[in-house]
């Protein structure tokens, strides 16, 4: 199940309601994977900085998978994600900070039960 948790500072008024749904198809094409296995979760209204700026729109994330990151894998993923996330919200390219996590599928639990 890969997850893509993403927090703003964007208000949650300019958050597109649509925006879960619109980055599956995205994330599916650029981690290799089943748009039905994908967990998306956006938080506006966070408190964010970068380089001690606040006044400007920015947005943290992070990207879980079981396989398919890695070096060349990484690259191609983040430049999908980032325009994604500048198109759609606005948040210019370097206020955008995307972190990868590649789990181990005994460390991924769904149903009561761990994935691997």
């Amino acid at each position: 199940m890969p997850c893509l948790k993403v927090l703003t500072n964007l208000p949650n008024s300019k958050i597109p309601n649509d925006f879960v749904n619109k980055i599956v198809p995205v994330l599916s094409k650029s981690v290799r994977k089943p748009e039905q296995n994908f967990i998306v979760v956006i938080s506006g209204e966070c408190r964010l900085s970068f380089g001690g700026a606040s006044t400007e729109y920015g947005a943290v994330a992070s990207i879980e998978s079981i396989g398919n990151l890695g070096p060349d894998d990484n690259k191609v993923i983040t430049k999908e994600v980032t325009a994604f996330i500048n198109k759609e919200l606005g948040i210019k390219p370097n206020n955008f900070f995307l972190t990868f996590y590649d789990l181990a599928a005994y460390n991924v639990a769904k149903n009561g039960d761990t994935i691997g």
